[in-house]
């Protein structure tokens, strides 16, 4: 290991004299820092390397970042997120992962994230920190992702994306930017995407607009506003067994809930203010609004309802001297609210066991409902009421003892309230399949309180080479749904020890990441022999992991460059506890010593890029999951995620025109994206997609 250190510090030192335009974070330490000098482990997805995807969807963007696991089970704006294990148990959406947009934290305060109306065709740039990072964005930050778009004081003119691809697949993106007498700024979007898709029942669409404003009210100060509204209509096409699977994967699920959806309007307004005060103090508020609704019609119960949800993050920077050592404090206050009512509806009209054609309220146990036949409410289920507020202290002092290290030490206290009522006037016989009566009121009120501490070290060898060691910590709150599963639900505790190498130069790039986390508490979900979720505190679970992702350049436009995650993820002290509708009987399996699902033994992916600024580029990637279970029992073993590789071709004239064809899954392999076990052995699988293309133009006028 000392020898590899020593080689290392000797390349990098070839280029010591040498500038390096290193790659530079705000997500991780809420303030401008290189990622040499960031005490964890960062990837930051740059423009160069998002001009390679079609920027379709969300998912495409993460592909190639190692400590993460990406897929989609249902195309359009769907992802499955998974950060070091955070996000494994979400079966929708985006959960234990804290997501910005432009620094606006997106994600509500039980840790829930709609991926919906985030515009991918204004993405500039992504910057993922890896690990628990509690102290620096609050509950439910298992890992942090940032969506950076394009900025109103930075572009200026008129600019035209489009892409034309299989399976009816189309997006249009006009952005129009410009000042008025060089104080005012503003920039003005609209996006189209639409797909027919390659599954049966799962056809997209989506119509976006975005306005944003910024201007300096002085010499000190910038002030910046963003208003933006979506509509985004998804169809859901549900998951397969695994006769369906291997009989033909494009066919929509058998499952009697065949015609589940999303259909949703979004509004978001969010306003930032930065001040330089002084030379020594800047300040930075932020105050945000989103409201949401939706018709949702999922298993057995169509969602009909939305939200208000508001917030406020205000932070000073202070720069200042601690015991004779140049240091930096930088300490805030967040607040977010959440105002949720909806109500849940049977589906109206049903195809019965026995062949006919009924109301599904009238299905009973000798016959009950064979599937729906239309997405269509029925009688009211229930009515939900949530008040969810979460409030967090935070600081963090910074430290530059020697002029080659750095230290963080931060501390945050957040206040988190769950406050649910819910009346019920109609229930689900799982494992019957039909509706029937049931009066009840149901009032939970949980609050959680967490002390997130972090320790932080950085030693820079030279400009080049940087090791770095943290021990992070982290909480995650169950979601309300989940609490009103089970109400005797814990927040998840994470402590992460980590420690890591970093290196820039001219022509190289790369990072290592060792961490070893455990989980107190963890919420891991289970699968009924009914197919329906439910959720329970783990003991504990232990993830163990390496991670490295790097690029060299072999020629002048010619970047060689890859990814590795090694995963080692089980349950230290896990005792499952299932009801089985059948038998009316609580079963208790002892997991403890198993792997956890759904997480595999490795992922790597390798490209190869050749992007000039004038003239023929090319990017091909491949990317390969190792085998994973798809059971807390571990009973079977996943291991078809192989060799899926993505092709973008095409020509560019600078920044003012490209042309790129992109294929993904070249091979047309046939995977599953998702592949699950019920403790009755039944399946349920997510096919990946095939192979599909698109011709992309952007146009710079």
């Amino acid at each position: 290991m000392r020898r590899a250190l020593l080689a290392l510090a000797l390349f990098s030192a070839g280029f010591a004299e040498e500038v390096v335009l290193e790659k530079v974070q705000v997500t991780a330490t809420r303030t401008e820092r290189s990622e040499l000098e960031t005490p964890a482990g960062v990837s930051t997805i740059t423009e160069e390397e998002l001009e390679a995807r079609t920027n379709f969807n969300t998912y495409e963007l993460f592909q190639g970042v190692s400590g993460v696991q990406v897929t989609t089970r249902n195309g359009g704006y769907d992802v499955r997120l998974i950060i070091r294990g955070a996000g494994l148990k979400a079966p929708y959406g985006v959960r234990e992962i804290n997501v910005l947009l432009d620094g606006v934290p997106i994600t509500d305060p039980d840790g829930f994230t709609r991926m919906d109306f985030i515009d991918t065709m204004l993405i500039e740039r992504v910057e993922i920190v890896k690990g628990p990072n509690s102290t620096m964005w609050g509950a439910n930050s298992g890992g942090v992702v940032n969506f950076i778009t394009v900025s109103p004081f930075k572009f200026q003119g008129f600019r035209f994306k489009s892409g034309v691809g299989n399976y009816q697949t189309y997006m249009f993106n006009a952005l129009y930017g410009g000042n008025k007498d060089g104080k005012v700024f503003y920039n003005f979007s609209t996006t189209y995407k639409k797909s027919d898709s390659w599954r049966e029942w799962n056809k997209f669409e989506n119509l976006q607009s975005a306005l944003k404003l910024g201007f300096n009210p002085d010499e000190r100060s910038v002030f910046e506003s963003t208003i933006s509204f979506t509509k985004a209509d998804l169809q859901l096409p549900g998951s397969l067994t695994k006769e369906e699977f291997d009989q033909d994967p494009t066919q929509q699920t058998s499952s009697p809930w065949r015609r589940s959806g999303r259909y949703s309007k979004i509004f978001f307004w969010s306003n930032k203010y930065e001040r330089d005060i002084s030379n020594a103090l800047k300040l930075k508020s932020i105050f945000y609004l989103q409201r949401w609704t939706h018709y949702h019609p999922v298993t057995a119960r169509i969602n009909d309802g939305g939200s208000y949800v508001g917030g406020l993050d205000t932070q000073v920077e202070y720069r200042h001297t601690l015991f004779g050592v140049n240091s930096t404090l930088l300490a805030g206050v967040q607040l977010r609210y959440d105002h949720y009512d909806a109500k849940r509806y049977l589906y109206k009209y049903c195809r019965l066991e026995d062949g006919t054609l009924a109301l599904c309220s009238t299905a009973s146990r000798t016959n009950p409902i064979a599937y729906v036949i239309s997405d269509e409410k029925g009688e009211l289920a229930d009515e939900q009421s949530n008040r969810n507020l979460m409030v967090g202290v935070f600081a963090q002092e910074t430290l530059k003892p020697t002029k080659k290290t750095l230290v963080d030490l931060g501390l945050r206290f957040d206040h988190v309230v769950f406050d649910i009522e819910k009346t019920y006037y109609w229930n689900f016989a799982w494992g019957s399949n039909y509706y029937y009566p049931y009066n009840d009121e149901v009032n939970v009120r949980k609050t959680f309180n967490a002390f997130s501490p972090r320790v932080g070290v950085v030693y820079k060898f030279n400009r080049n080479l940087s090791a770095y060691g943290t021990i992070s910590t982290g909480f995650l709150t169950p979601q309300d749904s989940e609490v009103l599963t089970n109400p005797n639900l814990d927040p998840a505790k994470l402590t992460n020890y980590e420690v890591g190498l970093k290196g820039a130069g001219r022509f190289f790039r790369f990072s290592t990441a060792v961490y070893y986390t455990t989980v107190e508490d963890d919420i891991v979900y289970t699968i009924l022999p009914t197919g329906e979720r439910t959720y329970m505190n783990a003991g504990k679970t232990l993830r163990r992991g390496f991670e490295f992702e790097g690029s060299v350049k072999l020629f002048k436009h010619l970047v060689l460059g890859g990814a590795y995650s090694y995963f080692n993820y089980e349950y230290d002290d896990f005792k499952e506890y299932v009801y089985d509708y059948r038998t009316r009987q609580v079963i208790v399996y002892d997991r403890s010593g198993n792997k956890l699902p759904y997480i595999p033994d490795y992922i790597y992916t390798i490209y190869l890029r050749w992007w000039p600024a004038k003239g023929i580029r090319f990017n091909v990637d491949t990317t390969t999951w190792g085998p994973y279970y798809v059971d807390h029992a571990n009973t079977e073993t996943y291991d078809g995620y192989k060799f899926i590789t993505n092709l973008a071709v095409g020509y560019a004239r600078g920044n003012r025109l490209s042309v790129f064809l992109n294929v993904n899954n070249l091979f047309d392999k046939k995977y599953a994206a998702v592949y699950q076990k019920d403790i009755d052995g039944d399946t349920y699988i997510y096919p990946g997609p095939p192979r599909t293309y698109m011709f992309r133009l952007n146009y710079l006028f």
